[in-house]
C-alpha cells in the first residue's frame, strides 16, 4: 500500500492509504491516458508514477515491468468493451454491438486514444503489443463474420453479401471514424457510422 495523504489525528500527524487493488485501478487508468499520447515507447514509467504521486520504483511495486503495466491497459480497455457489448440492446442486431462500442469509447476518449495509438504502433513485429493486435483483429473479423451469416439466415442481410469482406469492411470502418474523430473532433460518428452500416448491408442501427 502507498501513502495517500497525511491527516491530524489527536495532534499527531498519521498517514492515510489507499488500498493496493484502487492504486493499481488508478495507475492502470492514468497509463491509459499516457501510452494514449505517447504511445508505449514514448511514454515512460516515470511520467505514469509523476501523475499518481508516485516514484518509479514505488510504480513497479505494482506492475513489475513496463510491459505489464501496457497489457493491463489493454485488458482494461477489453473489459469495457465487454460491458459495452452486453449493454446492446436486446434484437437491436449485430451490428448494434459495433455502435455500442463506438459511443463506450466515445464517453471514456482515453480509451480511443489509446486504442488507435498503440495498434498503429504495433504494427511492428518487435512491438509488445503486436501479438495482442493481430489476434484481437482476427478475433473481430470473425465475430462480424459469424454475425453476417446469422443475419442471413434470419433474413436479415442479402445473401449476396460476402461476409468475409463486410467483415473486415466493418472493423476498417470503426477504427477509422475514431482515428477521424482524434483529429476533427467535430466528426459525428455514431451518425456516420449508422449510415455506413445501411449503405453497406441495408440494415439500420441507429437508436
Amino acid at each position: 500500500m502507498s501513502i495517500e495523504e497525511n491527516k491530524r489525528v489527536d495532534g499527531q500527524v498519521r498517514a492515510t492509504r489507499t488500498p493496493r487493488a484502487k492504486r493499481r485501478e488508478q495507475i492502470v487508468e492514468t497509463a491509459v491516458e499516457v501510452f494514449g499520447r505517447q504511445g508505449y515507447r514514448q511514454g515512460s514509467l516515470k511520467d505514469v508514477a509523476d501523475a499518481v504521486g508516485l516514484t518509479a520504483q514505488g510504480l513497479l511495486h505494482h506492475f513489475p515491468t513496463k510491459e505489464a503495466l501496457l497489457m493491463a491497459t489493454l485488458d482494461h480497455r477489453g473489459m469495457a468493451h465487454l460491458d459495452a457489448m452486453n449493454r446492446a440492446k436486446p434484437g437491436a442486431g449485430f451490428t448494434a454491438v459495433g455502435r455500442y462500442i463506438l459511443q463506450e469509447n466515445l464517453e471514456h476518449p482515453g480509451f480511443m486514444r489509446l486504442y488507435i495509438t498503440l495498434s498503429a504502433e504495433a504494427t511492428d513485429p518487435e512491438h509488445p503489443a503486436h501479438e495482442y493486435f493481430v489476434a484481437r483483429y482476427e478475433r473481430s473479423r470473425e465475430l462480424f463474420m459469424d454475425a453476417f451469416r446469422d443475419g442471413v439466415q434470419a433474413g436479415e442481410i442479402d445473401s449476396s453479401i460476402d461476409a468475409d469482406l463486410a467483415a473486415s469492411q466493418l472493423v476498417a470502418m470503426m477504427d477509422g471514424l475514431q482515428l477521424q474523430k482524434l483529429l476533427r473532433p467535430e466528426l459525428d460518428v455514431l451518425k456516420t457510422y449508422d449510415d455506413a452500416v445501411h449503405r453497406l448491408l441495408g440494415v439500420r442501427v441507429g437508436s
